[in-house]
């Protein structure tokens, strides 16, 4: 029995750019990052008293930054789909929302998902009640040790006929108030590559725990990757005095830095409209795999 619900492997997106190709030759693209689908709720809902969700597309700000749009992919039943996603509109304004503060990497962009489902396109989303908030993480005893997934498509492997998330294994290794105050993040130890950023770390449940302790067996998604933390040696020449360095050589450390969800929070509090839809814009969606257990309204 998998510890992975399968809703979070069809709530992740291949963040895509089309490649140049001869005049002729067949539409290409390459995956460069990774994304996932949040819900949020908007505090409104229905007269059969069904919530109102606002879905989000959640990357990082250095993926999407001075991009004009990118394409996303998902899994259809014939194979897969993409769609362009604008980045920015005519007057070159920005469609998509970051922390104001600088030091946070999380792009948000709201997704209109009834489209998806009007062309049998598998997906899912995250629903907030999943997340694993930094209060929630004290609450729960989560901390260094704990093991953990990170989804997405390192090195832009993202399949060729389908879209098929990787999946990587994990620890925590440092959380603490001292380094999300300063850097904004947290580590995990996992090994992750260019086209991983963007992608979703999600707690791996626990059947047992020590004594003392209560075992976490809800899969909650604790925040995404920012990339991983380079270690850099230098060479020197020797043949000069002093010493002057000629060639660097950056490996990747194995160390990640990871944006907690709480940022992602602060980004889409503006972003979610307080207005009661009308009942053109109430959708009827059944609930996808991953989410909580109902029948949830979006309003796009």
């Amino acid at each position: 029995m998998s510890l992975l619900p399968n809703g979070y492997l069809n709530a992740v997106v291949s963040v895509e750019k089309k490649v140049e190709t001869q005049a002729g030759e067949p539409e290409k693209f390459r995956s460069i990052a990774s994304g996932f689908l949040v819900g949020f709720p908007t505090g409104q809902q229905n007269d059969k008293g069904d919530k109102f969700f606002r879905i989000f597309l959640i990357s990082n700000r250095h993926v999407f930054k001075d991009q004009k749009e990118v394409w996303l992919k998902f899994n259809h039943a014939s194979g897969s789909k993409r769609y362009l996603l604008p980045l920015t509109d005519e007057k070159n304004n920005q469609l998509w929302e970051t922390h104001s503060d600088k030091d946070v990497d999380v792009g948000v962009i709201p997704i209109a998902v009834n489209k998806l489902q009007e062309d049998g396109v598998e997906f899912a989303w995250i629903a907030e009640d999943l997340f694993a908030y930094l209060d929630k993480i004290k609450e729960l005893g989560i901390t260094q040790g704990d093991e953990m997934f990170v989804l997405g498509f390192p090195m832009g492997i993202a399949g060729e006929e389908k879209k098929y998330v990787i999946v990587k294994g994990g620890i925590i290794s440092r959380l603490d108030d001292e380094i999300i105050k300063s850097t904004k993040t947290f580590l995990v130890d996992s090994s992750v590559f260019p086209g991983n950023s963007g992608g979703p770390v999600i707690l791996k449940p626990a059947i047992v725990s020590i004594d003392g302790t209560s075992p976490v067996n809800r899969a909650y998604l604790l925040g995404l990757v920012k990339g991983y933390i380079p270690y850099e040696e230098i060479a020197y020449s020797l043949q000069s005095d002093p010493p002057q360095p000629r060639i660097k050589f950056v490996e990747n450390s194995g160390l990640a830095s990871v944006v907690p969800m709480d940022f992602v929070r602060d980004v889409v509090q503006d972003m979610i409209p307080k207005e009661q839809p009308t009942k053109q814009e109430e959708k009827q969606l059944a609930t996808p795999e991953g989410s909580p257990g109902e029948i949830q309204t979006v309003k796009n």
